[in-house]
């Protein structure tokens, strides 16, 4: 029986399962490995996956790497000098005058009151982004339908995805490395007759190298500052949506 037959895929969502279970797979992959060479039968152990959901192991895994992850996001945002979405609606750092005048004029109507203007924000810039939260706050909401949002979930998946990956970045890096010392150690007594050759010792040192390489020169804040910022830039797409061109005129939304 499949994995999705024993009802994994009902326990997590579309967002968990790449966002939060994908990352501790890739961190975790060069162990399965090692154990798939030296124990070949556990590659047809499908009721492991039954076995580890029903000792809560996936839930458990779900949630520490989603702490991981929340737990490196304010010092991004303060890196960033502040959340995508935020500076997506500050008029400084503006590449788009008439669009973002487009925008605060929707959400204005949305809202039911004005958004900062730009004297406002240059002489109480922390009240100014306190509203902008609050207006992201309300697209956050009113887009949590995944198939007429569907650009924005893919978004919001992609960008957990890479922030989780950058708050289990030591992890994944350590156990890398660690198996692709341990899989030389074992390639260098094999030949020398200490240990039976696998051939699968040098697909895990391989594997392991790369996604070491992967895990030092990829996931850093810049990788996922980039996935935020496309977050931010659908999400307030989402605006020509709430907010036809035709419905302008017609006051706020009730």
């Amino acid at each position: 029986m499949s994995a999705s037959g024993l009802g994994l895929g009902n326990l997590f969502d579309g967002y968990s399962r790449r966002a939060r279970i994908a990352p501790a797979f890739i961190a975790t992959l060069p162990v399965t490995l090692v154990c798939m060479v030296l124990i070949p039968s556990l590659a047809r152990w499908n009721k492991l996956w039954l076995l580890a959901t029903a000792s809560g192991m996936m839930i458990l895994i779900d949630q520490l790497v989603r702490d991981k992850g929340r737990a490196i996001q304010p010092a991004l945002w303060r890196e960033w000098g502040g959340p995508p979405t935020t500076q997506g609606l500050r008029h400084r750092g503006s590449q788009n005058t008439a669009l973002l005048a487009r925008q605060h004029k929707k959400l204005s109507l949305l809202l039911g009151e004005p958004m900062p203007s730009k004297r406002q924000e240059l002489r109480n810039p922390q009240k100014a982004d306190e509203a902008y939260e609050t207006a992201v706050k309300y697209l956050i909401s009113r887009t949590r339908d995944t198939t007429a949002f569907r650009l924005i979930f893919l978004e919001n998946c992609h960008y957990g995805f890479r922030r989780n990956m950058l708050g289990i970045r030591n992890i994944g890096l350590g156990v890398s490395m660690t198996v692709l010392l341990g899989t030389l150690g074992a390639v260098f007594v094999s030949l020398h007759g200490l240990v039976v050759w696998r051939a699968g010792f040098a697909l895990v040192a391989v594997v392991s190298l790369l996604l070491g390489v992967f895990w030092w020169r990829v996931v850093d804040s810049d990788w996922v500052r980039s996935a935020a910022t496309n977050y931010a830039e659908r999400l307030l797409d989402s605006l020509e949506v709430l907010l036809p061109v035709a419905s302008e005129h017609c006051g706020p939304a009730r």
